[in-house]
């Protein structure tokens, strides 16, 4: 596998590295740098950004896959500033249950840097105030509220408002304008003590590449999680270990449909034309082959397998997972390595993979997957780059709801 420029696979994947590989521009890293230094605070006399005693809050009650759920979650931590308002970290859902964040994820990071608490803190200060007035929650739905309040267990009298609203749109261009036109004016205009938004329009409440960048950046894995990773890399890539990560993601087949929904939005309002073997080339992240890697590293100068790989994947493969498998690739399975540890629904799994392909020299997944793209996130972040995933498509992902499109909206 050693002789990958000989496959003749770059004329059929036509990666081009410079075109391929996601940076952040030098403005961009100015602006995560600015982020990630900054401190927040209650107290006017610890900070210049003051967290203000009105909070928001989405309800991940059948809110999608786990890592849509993460998204939502960090866009209302960014939007929280821009609202008013402070972030208040709910639980994930899963298959029925509830699910700590803090058994996946550290927070502390992220909470010195941006107005978000947990759900206790909350609660507190909301029951402390004097005088110790009813607590005022505007809901955009019924099922919503009833929901949350029994997350916030509120001793204190509480005034529920019913907003009447349109419904969200899961289609990102339309989401644009509802978000703009409808949806962002209420929570800072609100006087309620707590906002309930939708979960949909929580997905859509993205800020920008460089905010994306600097808020992941700051994310952390639990001590449990970390723990794991930290072990399965000096595993797998010894203590300084430099490897090559790949994402295998397919969406229950359904990639290529939402591809063809979202690419001519690139060229709408983004002024993105792709060439046809430019679509191929990005349609093929929805299955990627043993030819579309050795092609990938053949593009960064590398010969596939030069570097150790890391792979995670969706188990939708039958045919590619194994024959990587075979030919050395490590994965966090239990039937490949000895001290493979999960917890309930998958997460814990999960969250080793993510965190596993941040640590990576090289990453490249599905720029249509929120764990693909939650993992570049990270990785811009921290300096690093994402390979092979189309950077427009991610950009268009993450582009700031606020802003008007570069040819209209």
């Amino acid at each position: 596998d050693g002789q990958t420029h000989s496959l003749g696979v770059s004329s059929v994947f036509a990666f081009d590295a410079a075109q391929d590989t996601l940076r952040l521009t030098e403005a961009e890293q100015q602006r995560v740098g600015q982020l990630q230094a900054r401190v927040v605070s209650f107290n006017r006399n610890e900070s210049n950004i003051v967290c203000p005693d009105r909070y928001i809050f989405v309800q991940f009650k059948h809110a999608g896959r786990h890592h849509n759920q993460l998204q939502m979650m960090m866009n209302i931590i960014m939007w929280a500033e821009r609202l008013n308002r402070t972030a208040v970290l709910g639980p994930f859902f899963v298959k029925n249950e509830w699910v700590s964040h803090s058994d996946l994820y550290n927070f502390s990071e992220i909470a010195r840097r941006y107005c978000v608490v947990s759900i206790d803190t909350m609660r507190k200060r909301l029951s402390s105030r004097i005088p110790l007035t009813p607590v005022t929650i505007a809901c955009f739905d019924g099922d919503m509220c009833r929901n949350s309040l029994m997350h916030f267990d509120f001793k204190v009298k509480t005034n529920l408002v019913k907003i009447v609203e349109l419904s969200a749109p899961w289609n990102y261009v339309d989401a644009h304008f509802y978000l703009k036109r409808c949806f962002l004016r209420y929570p800072k205009k609100s006087k309620a003590h707590i906002v309930i938004i939708n979960y949909i329009a929580a997905f859509m409440m993205t800020r920008g590449l460089s905010d994306h960048a600097a808020i992941y950046g700051l994310l952390r894995p639990s001590a449990l999680i970390a723990q794991r990773v930290k072990r399965f890399l000096n595993h797998s890539f010894g203590p300084r270990g430099r490897f090559f990560a790949v994402h295998k993601r397919h969406r229950e087949m359904t990639c290529n449909d939402f591809l063809t929904e979202s690419l001519p939005q690139l060229r709408t309002h983004f002024g993105v034309t792709l060439r046809s073997e430019r679509e191929q080339l990005i349609r093929a992240q929805c299955n990627i082959s043993i030819p579309y890697l050795a092609a990938l590293h053949a593009s960064l100068g590398l010969r596939l397998f030069s570097y150790p790989m890391f792979l995670a994947h969706d188990g939708q493969d039958p045919y590619t997972v194994p024959q990587l498998k075979a030919r050395g690739a490590r994965v966090y399975e239990k039937e490949h390595y000895a001290q493979y540890e999960d917890c309930a629904y998958g997460l814990c799994a999960l969250a080793v993979d993510y965190f596993v392909m941040t640590e990576a020299e090289y990453f490249s997944g599905n720029a249509v997957s929120t764990v693909s793209d939650n993992v570049c996130f990270v990785r811009l972040g921290r300096g690093k780059a994402c390979h092979g995933m189309e950077p427009a498509i991610i950009r268009m992902f993450s582009y700031d709801v606020r802003e008007p499109y570069p040819l209209g909206g």
